[in-house]
């Protein structure tokens, strides 16, 4: 029986912390406020390493940096048991940044291009795991706002 090596690597996510099993780190933010960020995105994933986290100074890593790292499935707050709905949420309310596809180093093994294919290519330049201060749209994404008409849920 010959598999494809690509089937047997794990799904990874593109938004994870640079802590997760297996992180990498796949793109970098570029721009600034004013013309708005974008990421590019490196030829090669390299490996998380102390030097390239304290290359961020005084911001998070994971405002400046993408990181890829083994999806945590039932173990993530976005995973519903099938599906990435981070993935979905960016695809159904965010619009495109790009008309083609960027160059990518995690894509065969990305969770958000396997659930929703190009679409989600095509927004993915504009993602950073952690905003600073985001609008009432990107926290929606997120998922740290309910949508409009989606009941908000109740502290505990």
């Amino acid at each position: 029986m010959n598999r494809d090596p690509k089937q047997q690597q794990p799904i990874l996510c593109p938004s994870a912390e640079p802590d997760m099993e297996g992180a990498r780190i796949f793109g970098v933010q570029t721009g600034n406020p004013d013309q708005g960020f974008r990421v590019g995105y490196l030829t090669e994933a390299q490996p998380v390493t102390p030097d390239i986290l304290a290359a961020s100074g005084d911001v998070k890593p994971t405002q400046v940096l993408r990181v890829a790292a083994h999806c945590m499935g039932n173990g993530c707050k976005h995973f519903d048991g099938h599906d990435c709905k981070l993935a979905a949420r960016i695809v159904s309310m965010l619009d495109p940044v790009v008309s083609g596809l960027p160059r990518c180093a995690i894509r065969p093994t990305c969770r958000w291009f396997r659930q929703e294919g190009r679409a989600a290519c095509l927004r993915c330049p504009q993602m950073v795991t952690d905003l600073a201060d985001g609008t009432g749209l990107q926290q929606q994404v997120a998922g740290d706002l309910p949508r409009h008409g989606e009941p908000r849920a109740l502290p505990s």
